[in-house]
């Protein structure tokens, strides 16, 4: 494999995931962010607590970072210990008592859940304080969102060079199998006129007529241009080739590199079906099972 490294960008992965946590006057916001493969750019927010709205933050902040993937963020806000006896309610955590309450009260025959039951579970009715600042509430979350946007980045870069290796050495497979079957596709012509002569002197033996060598020679004429892949072959190693060039230019490649392993698939059929040597099929059938392999690699790359 070649030692040729990328002078670009990184090559990320789709998929990740990453945690960021603030701790302020105003309480403690965990943070965290997961993405996984998709067409486009596209981000859903869940939040817990009495935070802002926060949504178009969070969209800006992965703007910067992600361009291919469905960026799932969750901000959960515990705010500074009360000052009065006031706080709120948190609605996730309400949800799932009520939903445990319920079942409880079926399977033992009781009456219906009441609301003050639900908010007597622990970490329901959450303590909060009194005249929250609102700006240096915004100012905090912006700091989440920014630290859990490059944590997801930084994990996504970290798996996208583990898979770089993984093409690389992919490529290198196809490169092998394919310089096979060109070493093959040498032998072919030789081998298909050495049975050719052997079946006509079987069929001919005690005959007394002997084949005709121009017409044996033409015969096998007809089957090297039949079977001739060196077309083929030459865009496939164009194709590995240039996709090498692709992942060590680095950055958002995911797409140029899906379009060539398709490009890859098809010449690696068309050379099947040229072929009829069993040899040959073979190494087709490796070759094709290099370029799936590469193809799940792939679908991952931003």
């Amino acid at each position: 494999m070649s030692d040729a490294t990328s002078s670009g960008e990184p090559v990320r992965s789709m998929t990740g995931a990453g945690t960021f946590v603030v701790e302020s006057a105003e309480g403690r916001i965990e943070a965290e962010a997961r993405s996984v493969n998709h067409r486009f750019f596209k981000t859903s927010l869940r939040t817990q607590g009495p935070l802002p709205s926060a949504g178009a933050l969070v969209e800006d902040a992965l703007k910067k970072v992600v361009q291919r993937g469905h960026v799932s963020v969750h901000l959960r806000f515990r705010p500074a210990p009360a000052t009065d006896a006031s706080g709120w309610i948190d609605d996730a955590a309400f949800a799932e008592a009520a939903t445990h309450l319920a079942n409880l009260a079926s399977e033992h025959g009781l009456g219906a859940v009441h609301p003050r039951d639900v908010l007597r579970v622990p970490g329901v009715l959450v303590e909060g304080r009194t005249g929250q600042d609102e700006d240096a509430l915004s100012a905090v979350v912006k700091e989440a969102v920014a630290g859990v946007a490059q944590a997801l980045q930084t994990a996504r870069e970290r798996e996208g060079a583990l898979m770089v290796a993984e093409v690389e050495d992919l490529l290198e497979r196809i490169s092998l199998a394919l310089a096979g079957i060109v070493e093959r596709a040498g032998e072919v012509p030789a081998a298909y006129q050495q049975r050719l002569q052997k079946r006509l002197d079987d069929l001919l033996q005690g005959s007394g007529v002997e084949p005709d060598p121009a017409h044996i020679a033409r015969e096998c004429a007809v089957l090297a241009e039949k079977s001739d892949v060196r077309e083929e072959i030459a865009r496939v190693e164009a194709h590995v080739q240039h996709a090498r060039e692709i992942v060590r230019a680095g950055g958002a490649v995911g797409r140029r590199l899906d379009f060539l392993v398709q490009e890859l698939h098809r010449e690696a059929n068309t050379i099947g079906s040229k072929s009829s040597d069993a040899r040959i099929a073979h190494l087709v059938v490796e070759v094709k099972e290099e370029i799936e392999r590469l193809r799940e690699q792939v679908q991952n790359v931003e």
